[in-house]
């Protein structure tokens, strides 16, 4: 086979649809392994907290019912960079049994430690605390749902006197 055969090739395999076990996704396949092993360290790493950023927005834009605790993420960075839990309180500056806590939820996350995370892992702070207050709002809003019903805009401009 040509160069210009293979090329075509590639074309398409990354245009045309393939199912999973033919020779043209086992080469889609091979391709995508020889790209990610010329990646250097550095390279992975961003784009490994580029990913785990993209799953804190996502979780943040759903509409999930289920709750993701901050720690659920902050666990989510520790593991895709091997850092172990303790290590991770020690260079923080926390004792672990308070960043258990914080990763089990029985701890809130205060706004600076917010600040550290934001700075350790490359994003946006506000990011760590909108994931609680988005928790927060939706465990409140399940307890006081019937309370919360009882106000409306209208009622307020109507009944104001």
């Amino acid at each position: 086979m040509n160069k210009q055969e293979i090329n075509k090739n590639k074309a398409q395999i990354l245009t045309d649809r393939m199912d999973v076990g033919t020779r043209e996704f086992n080469e889609f396949q091979a391709i995508l392994l020889n790209k990610s092993k010329e990646r250097s360290n550095e390279r992975k790493k961003m784009i490994e907290l580029m990913a785990l950023k993209f799953k804190m927005e996502d979780y943040l834009n759903s509409k999930d019912k289920h709750s993701k605790l901050v720690g659920d993420f902050l666990k989510a960075y520790l593991n895709a960079f091997e850092i172990r839990q303790n290590k991770f309180a020690h260079y923080i500056g926390v004792r672990p049994s308070n960043l258990t806590k914080l990763i089990k939820g029985e701890r809130s996350l205060n706004h600076e430690l917010a600040l550290v995370f934001g700075t350790i892992f490359k994003n946006d702070p506000m990011l760590w605390l909108d994931i609680q207050d988005k928790n927060k709002l939706y465990e409140l809003s399940k307890i006081k749902r019937k309370e919360i019903k009882k106000y409306s805009l209208d009622d307020l401009i109507n009944n104001a006197g």
